[in-house]
């Protein structure tokens, strides 16, 4: 089994939050003062009103006045907006509509021609009894209009870029998802939530649905005894298989990926006098992983993604350094995915007694992984076994309670000052928590 099996939301969390609008505000183009009937002329007002139209057109169920607005000359750009149509009227949405973002190039022509510009839309929308609040999912749609009477269409669509895009982060903002590079989607529900994937994976599906169901309720009893009553949750997550690291990092982002599943925390799209930041989130998994191979696995990738999903409504989502605390992050849904089970049956028991006999890349010195060496040469599978073993020592140590009082603290907080957070909760400094947590974990992998 790879030691890289689940390197999941931590870096998910930084990448995916950084360098996005998290209220995304749409761009107004500039206005036409242009009187000439020759000119080519493309208004606001035009747009808004395609686009309001467009949405209208889906939550009506009229897929033909859905792919109106489509240049008619490309078959395939229409036969794709349909499966589109098809595949999001499957999806249990609860609210959903199109809104104008911003504009790139010249939407009039003084001289007749024809104009040809790229606009952003959003699609906002909110999965019924899942997202807390509604999200969204960006597009970059081409528009041309060959000439003063023609009519405004949209030649092509794709993923609309981020407006800031740094290190390894998607190439799209919360683009593409299954409804629109899958030929036919599948909803399986699983719980009070629900599994999304290819038709072929139906089977599937259903089989891991009980699984996904169980984990859910397990995050969630755990949270009604220890979380934060007056913190709002969502009782059912989305999650959607996929088989490969390839379609892995291919749905809702655009990036390469070496994990086995992932919990993409999808921003609020409104959050003026709103303090939740993240409205939803998506979980995706590869079911080619090892992960896959039995019920019991199944259920410890499903627990540890859903506890980050579980997380996200508490999270600050403010813009830091370096992020949260890797050990944190991810130690704590570690923790969720094995807290019932002794240490020496984790997956990554043998890999702790490795560092500890220093046979891996780095000595162990007692101190907590950072998140500037967190994937140093192969350590990622020691430093996740060392933040479940801090989880593990807090909740031995000061309660599950005090855990999760912290942990949330530490969501709460911007990201480099996770940990203080975390530790004023305690009610330790780090150099002393450091200390009992190192001898507790020789103790644990002796």
């Amino acid at each position: 089994m790879s030691l890289v099996l689940v390197i999941a939301v931590g870096a998910a969390v930084g990448l995916v939050i950084r360098g996005r609008n998290v209220s995304p505000a749409p761009e107004k183009p500039e206005a036409s003062g242009q009187a000439d009937p020759a000119a080519v002329v493309v208004t606001d007002e035009e747009i808004t009103k395609l686009v309001e139209q467009h949405s209208k057109a889906l939550t009506s169920g009229d897929v033909n006045a859905y792919t109106s607005i489509f240049d008619k000359q490309n078959a395939a750009l229409v036969r794709d907006q349909r499966k589109l149509f098809a595949n999001l009227r499957k999806v249990p949405l609860a609210e959903a509509a199109y809104r104008v973002l911003r504009r790139e190039g010249r939407a009039e022509d003084t001289f007749g021609r024809a104009v040809k510009f790229n606009q952003d839309v959003a699609f906002v929308h909110r999965l019924s009894g899942i997202d807390l609040r509604p999200v969204s999912e960006w597009y970059r749609w081409t528009m041309e209009k060959a000439s003063a009477n023609a009519p405004l269409v949209v030649t092509k669509v794709e993923g609309a870029p981020p407006t800031i895009l740094g290190g390894e982060g998607s190439k799209t903002v919360y683009y593409p998802g299954p409804w629109d590079i899958w030929p036919d989607i599948s909803i399986t529900r699983a719980g009070a939530g629900m599994i999304m994937a290819r038709t072929e994976d139906s089977a599937l599906a259903k089989r891991i649905a009980p699984m996904v169901a169980k984990a859910a309720q397990r995050n969630l009893d755990f949270w009604k005894r220890n979380g934060d009553p007056s913190a709002p949750v969502p009782s059912g997550f989305a999650v959607a298989l996929v088989k490969g690291q390839t379609q892995l990092g291919n749905l809702f982002r655009k990036q390469k990926v070496d994990e086995a599943g992932v919990s993409i925390p999808m921003p609020s799209w409104v959050t003026s006098g709103d303090d939740m930041r993240i409205g939803g989130t998506r979980v995706v998994m590869d079911t080619g992983s090892p992960f896959f191979d039995s019920s019991a696995e199944m259920l410890e990738i499903s627990t540890h993604e859903l506890a980050h999903s579980l997380l996200a409504s508490v999270d600050s989502a403010q813009f830091s350094l370096f992020g949260k605390a890797n050990w944190i992050v991810e130690g704590f849904a570690e923790y969720m995915a094995n807290r019932d089970s002794p240490i020496n049956r984790n997956i990554r028991y043998q890999t702790g007694r490795a560092y500890l006999a220093g046979q891996l890349a780095t000595p162990f010195t007692g101190a907590l992984p950072s998140n500037m060496t967190w994937g140093y040469k192969g350590m990622t599978s020691a430093n996740y076994l060392m933040g479940h073993l801090a989880m593990r020592y807090i909740a031995e140590r000061y309660g599950e309670r005090e855990l999760t009082e912290g942990v949330i603290a530490a969501y709460r907080a911007p990201g480099d000052d996770s940990e203080t957070a975390l530790f004023k909760v305690l009610g330790v400094s780090k150099t002393n928590f450091e200390r009992q947590w190192a001898s507790y974990v020789r103790r644990q992998l002796a």
